[in-house]
């Protein structure tokens, strides 16, 4: 297949998807790593898909604003739930991550277990469907991504515990829905940890 041939408009929503994803990973999973606190983003994703898998199966429409909203706030309650435990028992806080995970996991597979499509709805939530982005799923998407970046760049250093995590909620919640929780994980994460040596933060 000749390369100029190639018709590009079929990959560029999936582009724009990933470079969206990263543009907020990044900084935010260098926090994660600077935290010691490296599965919040994979409770964080679960707690989100278990918001997604509620609101649909309320027979919310996959690209509403209603859809959104669920996520967000399921993913935000689940923030605030960390921050809280934090500062009740810090010296366990990775266990109580990995807690609020399996519990969010748990609960997304048994509101699945009689679900007719259930088992295609939970391959979508932990493995995305990036490749069959739209660019209209992409606008919520980059609205959050600037604020996220606007607020990590201006409020660097006054950000603080309780500001961290309600980011760090509402940019997994969108890339939940675009990429799945293993590549939420996988681009919060390895970027930082491929670059440890060499961060200046």
């Amino acid at each position: 297949m000749n390369i100029n041939s190639f018709d590009w408009t079929i990959i560029l929503p999936a582009f724009l998807a990933g470079i969206l994803v990263l543009s907020t990973h990044v900084p935010l999973g260098a926090q994660v790593l600077k935290r010691g606190i490296v599965f919040i983003d994979l409770a964080i994703a679960q707690i989100a898909a278990l918001g997604v898998t509620c609101a649909s199966l309320m027979g919310f429409d996959p690209q509403s604003w209603a859809m959104q909203i669920a996520a967000g706030t399921a993913a935000v309650l689940g923030a605030l739930l960390l921050t809280w435990t934090e500062k009740r028992w810090p010296e366990v806080q990775e266990a109580q991550i990995g807690v609020v995970f399996v519990l969010a996991a748990t609960g997304g597979l048994l509101l699945l277990a009689n679900h007719p499509h259930g088992g295609e709805h939970l391959r979508d939530l932990l493995s995305g469907q990036i490749l069959w982005v739209r660019y209209s799923q992409l606008i919520a998407p980059t609205i959050l991504a600037v604020i996220i970046i606007a607020a990590l760049t201006l409020l660097r250093k006054h950000i603080g515990q309780l500001g961290f995590y309600l980011l760090f909620s509402l940019a997994v919640t969108t890339s939940v829905q675009l990429v799945g929780v293993y590549l939420v994980f996988a681009s919060l994460i390895l970027p930082s940890l491929a670059v440890r040596h060499y961060a200046n933060n």
